[in-house]
């Protein structure tokens, strides 16, 4: 796995490689474990930006952005300071726990299970991580060696990427960038009512979620309103 050209950018500002040899360190265990992982996600509480590691596209970053939009296991995972393992083909279980978008996105990109994992630190949340796999028992019997694997890296991690990205996480999702652009107003109005909220959250709601996984809004979107459109 290799991060997307975002992570490279974020990494980059953060001028710190040894984080960067610790990402694809990271993976690289990760795979030893599970062969079928295609995907990694390190979420920072904090600073509320992720970095992502693929397989071979980019695909992980629009499912990450898609449960910041709208619900997800990893969310939940940070929240409840859970492991959290997902069947992605499971209707059920996944319209129970509101995270239907999320799911659809999965599978129409070929992931078919993910293990979501909280990151703690003297008893805080720090983080979480997020692991794709392309078959449905990828992870099973795995999480006391993945939890291994990523607990004490993950945590130095976010532990050592302490630069504020506040700044660019506004500058990135400002509104004026998305204002005429019919591609957005339609996944706006699409999603506002998929999911019961004003436009104007759902804009908000859309510039955070694609800066959050870095994404251009306009990828966001277009992923948006092809999950609602069944396509």
């Amino acid at each position: 796995m290799e991060p997307i050209p975002e992570t490279h950018e974020a990494l980059a500002e953060l001028a710190d490689e040894e984080l960067l040899v610790q990402l694809l360190e990271a993976a690289r265990r990760v795979e030893e474990v599970v062969p079928d992982c295609v995907g990694l996600s390190l979420t920072m509480v904090q600073h509320g930006v992720t970095f992502t590691l693929v397989a071979s596209d980019e695909t992980i970053a629009v499912i990450d952005a898609i449960q910041y939009l709208a619900g997800g296991p990893c969310l939940n995972a940070v929240d409840d300071e859970a492991v959290l393992e997902t069947d992605t083909r499971d209707d059920a279980r996944m319209s129970e726990q509101g995270w239907q978008l999320f799911a659809d996105a999965s599978v129409a990109n070929g992931i078919a299970t993910t293990l979501s994992m909280p990151i703690l630190d003297d008893g805080a949340v720090v983080g979480g991580v997020n692991l794709y796999g392309a078959t449905r028992r990828a992870f099973e019997g795995h999480h006391e060696q993945l939890a291994e694997v990523l607990g004490a890296w993950a945590g130095g991690a976010v532990t050592n990427a302490d630069l504020d990205f506040t700044t660019r996480i506004d500058a990135e999702s400002a509104p004026a960038v998305l204002r005429g652009a019919r591609q957005v107003d339609e996944a706006l109005g699409a999603l506002a009512e998929a999911l019961q909220i004003s436009v104007d959250e759902a804009r908000d709601r859309l510039d955070r979620a694609a800066a959050r996984a870095q994404l251009r809004p306009s990828e966001l979107a277009t992923a948006v309103t092809r999950l609602l459109r069944g396509q």
